[in-house]
């Protein structure tokens, strides 16, 4: 699925230009994109924080990108602090606009796992309107460890 555009740079929490290949893992990448109606940038660390720790031992980094409109949800001051807290870029602003291939659904997630190659190995949309998208998106995650564990 076509969904993101590899080769624009997005701002990291330290204001940084990064492309998708300054934040892969040895093993690959996991970019979630987060629609509007998205949890913040801190809630989604550490919602996050055990399975990305896991996904991160295979090699495998996690990213979670915003839309520019949504970027008080990734600077915000908690945000920043969980972001350096992690010690490496993991919350993503598309601060130009260009990086979604039509933006993700208000209200729903879009997880991509990318190889070295930034080539897409599996996709997934999560609407963000039950209780079950949080089951959802770990059930990915976790398919992408039992992945790397085979």
């Amino acid at each position: 699925m076509d969904v993101i555009d590899t080769n624009v740079d997005l701002r990291s929490h330290d204001y940084k230009r990064l492309y998708l290949d300054d934040v892969m893992g040895s093993r690959g990448l996991i970019v979630v994109g987060v629609g509007r109606g998205g949890e913040r940038g801190f809630q989604m660390l550490y919602r996050f924080s055990d399975i990305c720790d896991r996904l991160e031992n295979q090699g495998v980094n996690a990213v979670f990108v915003y839309r520019k409109e949504s970027a008080r949800h990734v600077f915000d001051t908690t945000s920043l602090f969980g972001a350096r807290f992690r010690l490496k870029p993991c919350l993503l602003l598309d601060d130009a606009g260009l990086f979604f291939r039509g933006s993700p659904q208000d209200r729903s997630l879009r997880a991509v796992h990318f190889n070295r190659k930034m080539e897409p190995i599996d996709t997934a949309i999560i609407p963000l309107g039950k209780e079950s998208w949080d089951p959802l998106l770990r059930v990915f995650l976790a398919q992408v460890i039992s992945g790397c564990l085979h």
